[in-house]
């Protein structure tokens, strides 16, 4: 059994074509491409990739390997399926992390854009390097920038008679006091937690405009607490658009928890870059086609996808089927029938 499925995890899997059709099926059509880096912990000293990277529940950075994960998130239902994971491992000569992966993403842009143009990333990626490399590779960018990002004004005033360079910024941004003429709401929290402000605005790091929306963290006497910066590279995009998306794409951590709690993400012994490619795909998109499965098919979008739940499912059919079999009971019979669904629900938290 071991050598079955060492021998199936060296072979080559099509799992960015296998998951986008997967995509086609059960997801609407509003949609958009997530792409985040997760830490995974190994030991060993043989491991290809293995290296130093950063793990965001440590908050700093551990010896293991990292996977590049893509994923789909669908805004309509607000959940998100597996594309493809790519380990950290074979970067060019004085090659960085951050163009490697911009190279990820530019190698694989015809069939994502099949799906979407639309790219969500955390503020980690908000640099001009990877900013340019994927708006030429096609993609339109929404990101968080950093509280001290240096933010301009459009200037939008008369343009001015003679000779010289038109004027085209009106001052820095402070965040915590808007221009009320530049900025207009396009959001705002039912319990009036927060306010979003959107403007048209130059980041002077980019050297690009860009649809700037500033979420207003507010206090008890409605004084702001603190404020996020979410840009987006498409001005004519509405700002309450930005920031949902931006807020979606925290669906592809969901993925990423569900795959290491429940489906050994982290537990792979290989050595190989074939299997390693192969084993974090797998338990990936096992999670995918369990919400397409159990979540998406079902229409039960008002209830919590958990994978632990399947699990306990599939655990207790198993075990009963076990126990039909072992002691010769007719599985047809009316008692059997009354109580199975009691039985492969026991233990299930959403049952």
């Amino acid at each position: 059994m071991e050598s079955t499925f060492r021998d199936n995890y060296a072979k080559t899997f099509a799992w960015l074509e296998f998951n986008r059709l997967l995509v086609e099926q059960y997801l609407s059509d509003d949609l958009a491409i997530a792409f985040d880096p997760s830490f995974l912990p190994k030991s060993g000293k043989h491991t290809p990739g293995l290296g130093y990277f950063y793990s965001g529940c440590a908050g700093r950075e551990l010896r293991g390997l990292e996977l590049s994960g893509i994923a789909v998130v669908d805004q309509k239902d607000k959940t998100a399926l597996h594309l493809e994971a790519i380990q950290t491992v074979d970067l060019e000569e004085d090659e960085s992390l951050l163009s490697f992966y911009a190279r990820t993403l530019t190698d694989r842009r015809e069939q994502l854009q099949q799906i979407s143009t639309l790219l969500l990333v955390d503020a980690y990626f908000a640099k001009q390097p990877f900013v340019d490399a994927m708006m030429k590779a096609g993609f339109v960018i929404i990101t968080r920038l950093r509280k001290d990002a240096r933010l301009r004004y459009l200037y939008t005033g008369p343009k001015h008679r003679g000779r010289g360079r038109p004027r085209q910024y009106d001052g820095r941004i402070d965040f915590y006091n808007l221009r009320a003429h530049k900025a207009r709401p396009c959001a705002q929290a039912d319990d009036g937690s927060w306010i979003a402000y959107e403007l048209a605005a130059n980041v002077q790091a980019w050297k690009r405009n860009v649809k700037l929306v500033v979420v207003h963290e507010l206090n008890d006497d409605g004084s702001i607490k603190t404020a996020r910066l979410i840009a987006c590279t498409n001005l004519d995009k509405d700002g309450g658009e930005v920031l949902f998306a931006y807020h979606s794409r925290f669906q592809i951590e969901i993925l990423y928890r569900d795959a290491k709690q429940h489906l050994g993400l982290t537990h792979c012994q290989a050595r190989s870059k074939k299997k390693i490619h192969f084993h974090l795909n797998a338990s990936l998109t096992a999670a995918s086609v369990a919400k397409a499965a159990h979540h998406l098919e079902n229409g039960k979008h008002d209830q919590a996808f958990s994978i632990a739940d399947i699990k306990t499912l599939y655990a207790n059919e198993l075990l009963l089927e076990r126990f039909i079999s072992t002691f010769g009971i007719d599985p047809n019979m009316s008692k059997i029938k009354s109580l199975r669904d009691a039985v492969t629900n026991f233990g299930r938290m959403a049952a």
